[in-house]
């Protein structure tokens, strides 16, 4: 690790999610469990930090382990998220230790694309660290990420995974496809545009170019919220930071109590 190769299995976990030939595989807890534990150490955290209204004045920072990450992905999949990407401009990874590079990326951008015609991109810095792990046994649903041949082939000694996934979402943008807003016209009437020899229009005032008046056009509500993300993704990482302080707070009392309990006189 350390020249590239964390790189490309973090190319690889974007092109899983960016695939849209297997939908209906995001819609089952199962199929995420399964990628989670391709391309995450056991014990990895992602964090996720989310900034309102792309102003840096409110931010939701959520530190997401391996057993809720399968969760928040099913979540986004079920919001109407059909495919996602990670675009890595200008990443460069590093060793770190022995076994251990670091990937980095400033202006890296998450895509999300929805059924509903959005497409909602986060943009900020990507740290990853990878780390060289012993790989865990194909099991049936697999999305057939951790290096196994096709055709049966041994699996591989060693396999890449992700020991600490994190990313700012400093900025966020929306767009639309245009064939998703009902109201537009699909053809224009009017004089062809003047083109010169070469296929250059010759007429440089924008002022007269072809315009479509769309008096009732509508568009379908947008997915997400001022944090850039679903509501219910939001709702699943909130309700499971709940449960977990809760669970520990749990724990923190019970066993404070058992201390209590066996200085006590009897």
């Amino acid at each position: 690790v350390g020249s590239g190769q964390g790189l490309i299995r973090l190319l690889q976990f974007s092109g899983i999610l960016s695939a849209n030939d297997n939908f209906q595989k995001k819609l089952q807890l199962s199929w995420w469990k399964e990628l989670i534990k391709d391309y995450f150490a056991p014990k990895a955290i992602m964090k996720f930090t989310l900034w309102k209204d792309n102003s840096r004045q409110e931010a939701k920072p959520f530190e997401i382990g391996t057993a809720i990450l399968p969760r928040f992905f099913l979540v986004t999949a079920q919001s109407g998220v059909k495919s996602m990407s990670l675009s890595l401009d200008g990443a460069r990874e590093r060793l770190y230790s022995t076994g251990h590079s670091i990937i980095e990326c400033v202006t890296a951008v998450w895509t999300y694309k929805y059924t509903n015609g959005y497409t909602v991109t986060l943009r900020g810095p990507l740290t990853v660290h990878v780390i060289i792990s012993a790989p865990t046994p194909p099991s049936t649903g697999s999305p057939g990420s951790n290096g196994t041949a096709s055709g049966g082939g041994s699996p591989p000694s060693a396999l890449l995974r992700f020991e600490d996934f994190q990313f700012d979402a400093l900025y966020h943008d929306k767009y639309i496809a245009v064939e998703h807003i009902e109201g537009i016209e699909n053809t224009m009437n009017g004089p062809t545009p003047d083109v010169g020899p070469h296929g250059q229009s010759q007429n440089t005032d924008r002022s007269d170019e072809q315009r479509v008046p769309v008096e009732r056009g509508s568009v379908p509500l947008g997915p997400v919220n001022a944090f850039g993300i679903p509501q219910a993704t939001m709702r699943c990482l909130e309700v499971c930071l709940t449960y977990i302080l809760n669970g520990c707070w749990r724990a923190h009392i019970s066993s404070s109590w058992q201390r209590v309990w066996a200085r006590w006189p009897t």
